[in-house]
């Protein structure tokens, strides 16, 4: 039987519009409707209006704004955005780079108004932590499902099929390959 020639599958490609896109307006009601769904569009009074989801509504719900001020910082963000106003460069890199030599140049006295500030607003995010984890509502940690309480792992497992075996030979010469028969042992004795 000789080799027939293949045959292309002939590939219909996607209908644009004169301007190549895949929408067109309609020529009665001056929608933008899509090329591949035209001949399904309908026009005139039948359109209904289609209602979209808007989410839920925010009025019901309260909102905690969280204040990013009051959040932990180092003394050096804190040293930073003080170095940020005085500093004469406009170059953010150039300042960055002269607050940091300028950083590493001081000395403990010089940090320490920067390190008591940020200790400061470390424990008032500490205290509000604390303070919102304490009014969280207690959570039931017990489960629901249906087997609970059917499974006991401390439980005698002997007809589950947890069983402990004695490797043997055949001949029983003390010479084991690993090719022997297992003796079934009850409860590990």
């Amino acid at each position: 039987m000789a080799n027939r020639p293949s045959t292309r599958k002939r590939v219909n490609a996607i209908r644009r519009g004169p301007d190549g896109s895949a929408f067109e307006k309609c020529r009665i009601c001056e929608l933008s409707v899509a090329i591949a769904l035209a001949d399904m569009h309908e026009c005139g009074e039948s359109v209904k209006d289609v209602k979209r989801f808007r989410g839920i509504s925010w009025k019901s719900q309260t909102v905690v704004k969280q204040n990013f001020l009051d959040q932990p910082r180092s003394a050096f963000r804190f040293f930073m955005e003080e170095f940020v106003k005085t500093c004469k460069s406009v170059d953010p890199i150039d300042v960055d780079r002269e607050g940091f030599e300028t950083w590493k140049k001081m000395n403990k006295e010089e940090r320490e108004p920067y390190v008591a500030q940020a200790s400061k607003v470390n424990l008032a995010y500490c205290k509000a932590l604390f303070r919102e984890e304490k009014d969280l509502p207690e959570v039931n940690g017990e489960a629901d499902s249906t087997t609970v309480g059917k499974f006991d792992p401390f439980e005698d497992c002997s007809g589950s099929g947890w069983h402990f075996y004695v490797e043997g030979d055949e001949d029983d010469d003390g010479s084991s390959d690993g090719s022997g028969w297992h003796t079934y042992v009850p409860n590990g004795a």
